[in-house]
């Protein structure tokens, strides 16, 4: 109505405006409740409404509101029924202060109004029809058969009544703040009373550079959005939508053909925080360059949805009552996913799943029920490639880390970071206990699955309750893995000791290191087939042994030590005695081969090792030469062989005897003598 209308005028026109409104609730098709319309009839209530609102005739009082509206001379024969009446009360009741002081609110097609309502009367018999706000406003409810932008020009509309009814057509909120609170209808009652907006088929909603938030408090048990067919949702331009405590769903769907579409783009955020669900059914979802907080529902995050999320994207499916993320198709290019604390599995996907570049961080899922994991790849059709650029993290879940289902394919590549620790599969949080799931902390490739794990993988400190603490192939299924890596065993009440490689971890046959009950089968890294039995492995340490070898020169008699096996780290460690040898010394046993390094006796072992023995051969015995003696000596020596030989005294016998034997040897020289003369004179 223009302003320049009488105030007479202008109070009958909104008073017909109400009316129509009124008229235009009035229901078509009666349901017994919400919750029984919700749960078995919503496919044909949308397919009845379609059909009401094609047909112009199923809403005349819509018409005559327009009619009325057109024409100011006529608003004073207009018959206004009491509903109507009560309605327009209402109306006027709840209008907002720029109203009640005569300010101008909004503006269609160059003429202002004092309300928003007033604009949208005049403004819905023209098909994509421009509101602009003026200032703050309020509005009783939205039932739109024709497109209409709503530009708020920066300013906020409030919904005080009812919600949104789209029929067939376009809704673009432009530069507004939106909201609406308690708000458990939309303004078609006759069926479309269980959600707060409802579109059938062919509508769209669009949030342009705009917030909508819509808070489900006190609104009863009724969903948020509710899409019937082929329709979309696009938040553009960074815009927000906001979507919280709805006891049902924050944005849900009516099944048949298809074509739901959700477009995040532009730096936009969409935020569903303790609704039911965040998306139920099987949406298209586009999240570019944008944000998605699906938090705290009581169900599931999502239902099947396929989403496609790049560009810088930052995804956050968390503190969720049952699965976290769950998908049919999931892309993650150059982008940020994360599922914490969710109640049975981070994420899970049932067809396509790729990640380039991406970054995937899932921790804390619960696992309240079995066949749950940090990242599921359900059913056969389920693939998922990973390239090296990507990073994926799936850590201190209660669950079973990666869980390929039957048939399931899972390639990373070489180079990507991927990371399974600190995962338990022990059902801890699960009273309704499997086999299965009580089986590899770690990874879990079942019957007829394929998985190819790089080089580069960290596969550590898990635990099963019943085998492969780290890895668990049930028969029939394929995994290929490089080695472990220099970690320690920390969790799970591990000793702290080092990691050094592959170990047996079968149902039968547990790996042990410590105590009395050992088992210690080393595997190699590679790829197992479980043709005849399940495989399960651990990334674990051996027990210990110390071999003994001499270094350097050695005594062939020398008895080398037998090696000593089969003892476990930290074992303090005396090393054997060695037997000598004659001529040679033994200088101990050293840890390295140029032995510098003596063992310590007594020290504890950390790893296997070879003591080295070193000889020494002794030096031969040195046999003493006859003394000599000085040129003086021998002079004074000389000089006493001269002089004449004392006589012994009486009675010494001995001397004498030996005088005796000398006087003989000189007669004996003095005949020789003589002999010679005498034949000379011959």
């Amino acid at each position: 109505m223009k302003k320049t209308d009488t105030s007479l005028n202008k109070k009958a026109v909104s008073v017909v405006a109400a009316g129509a409104l009124a008229l235009s609730l009035t229901p078509a098709i009666a349901f017994a409740d919400a919750d029984e319309a919700s749960q078995g009839g919503a496919a044909a209530q949308q397919a009845n409404a379609a059909a009401s609102a094609e047909d112009s005739s199923a809403d005349p009082a819509a018409g005559e509101s327009v009619d009325s509206a057109g024409d100011a001379n006529d608003t004073f024969d207009v018959k206004v029924a009491p509903q109507a009446e009560a309605a327009a009360a209402a109306a006027t009741a709840a209008e907002p202060e720029a109203a009640k002081a005569g300010a101008e609110v909004a503006e269609f097609n160059g003429t202002k109004y004092a309300s928003f309502d007033e604009a949208l009367a005049a403004a819905k018999k023209t098909d994509g029809a421009t509101i602009k706000l003026l200032a703050d406003g309020e509005t009783s409810g939205l039932n739109l058969d024709k497109d209409l932008t709503i530009d708020g020009n920066g300013h906020a509309l409030k919904f005080t009544d009812k919600g949104i009814a789209l029929w067939g057509h376009a809704l673009v909120l432009k530069n507004v703040n939106a909201s609406m609170a308690g708000v458990g209808s939309t303004p078609y009652t006759a069926e479309w009373k269980w959600m707060s907006v409802c579109a059938s088929k062919n509508a769209s909603l669009t949030l342009d550079g705009a917030t909508l938030t819509m808070d489900g408090t006190g609104a009863g048990n009724v969903h948020a959005i509710y899409f019937c067919s082929n329709n979309k949702l696009n938040l553009k331009n960074g815009s927000n939508l906001t979507i919280k405590n709805y006891k049902q769903d924050a944005l849900e769907w009516d099944g048949g053909d298809g074509g739901y579409n959700v477009n995040i783009e532009g730096g936009s955020t969409y935020t569903s925080d303790h609704c039911r669900s965040g998306f139920t059914g099987t949406f298209i979802v586009t999240v570019d360059k944008s944000k998605v907080n699906v938090v705290n529902s009581t169900g599931n995050g999502s239902n099947g949805s396929h989403f496609n999320i790049k560009n810088g994207s930052v995804v956050d499916f968390s503190g969720n009552g049952s699965h976290g993320l769950s998908a049919g198709n999931l892309t993650i290019n150059s982008s940020t996913v994360t599922a914490s604390n969710n109640a049975l599995t981070g994420i899970i996907f049932t067809g396509k799943g790729e990640f380039k570049s991406a970054n995937v961080q899932i921790s804390g899922t619960k696992g309240t029920s079995y066949w749950n994991a940090g990242m599921r790849l359900m059913k056969a059709n389920a693939r998922l490639d990973v390239d090296a650029a990507s990073t994926v993290s799936i850590t201190g879940n209660k669950v079973t880390g990666l869980f390929l289902d039957s048939g399931a394919q899972a390639a990373f590549a070489e180079g990507s970071g991927l990371t399974i620790t600190r995962n338990d599969a022990s059902q801890e949080n699960c009273s309704t206990k499997k086999d299965t799931a009580q089986m590899g902390g770690g990874v879990v490739v079942r019957n007829g699955a394929s998985l190819t794990l790089p080089a580069s993988a960290v596969i550590d400190n898990n635990n099963a309750a019943l085998a492969g603490d780290d890895l668990y192939v049930e028969k029939g299924g394929t995994i290929s893995f490089g080695a472990t890596h220099n970690n320690m065993l920390s969790d799970f009440e591990g000793c702290g000791h080092a990691i050094d490689g592959w170990y047996v971890d079968a149902k039968d046959s547990r790996w042990s290191a410590h105590g009395e009950a050992k088992y210690v089968e080393a595997a190699q890294p590679g790829t197992y087939e479980a043709k005849e039995a399940p495989v399960a492995f651990k990334a674990a340490h051996g027990l210990l042994s110390v071999d003994y070898q001499y270094v350097g020169d050695a005594p062939e008699s020398a008895v080398l030590p037998d090696a000593d096996a089969g003892l476990e780290v930290d074992t303090p460690y005396i090393a054997k005695a060695q037997q000598p040898v004659d001529g040679w010394t033994f200088d101990g046993w050293y840890t390295d081969e140029d032995c510098t390094v003596k063992w310590n006796d007594g020290a504890e072992l950390a790893t296997s090792m070879t003591l080295f023995g070193k000889w020494t051969k002794n030096a031969d015995p040195v046999v003493p030469a006859e003394p000599t003696q000085p040129a003086d000596q021998q002079s004074t020596d000389q000089k006493k062989a001269d002089k004449p030989a004392k006589f012994a005294k009486t009675n010494d016998t001995s001397a004498a005897l030996g005088f005796g034997a000398a006087g003989a040897a000189i007669a004996a020289s003095a005949a020789a003598f003589a002999a010679r003369r005498f034949a000379r004179r011959k």
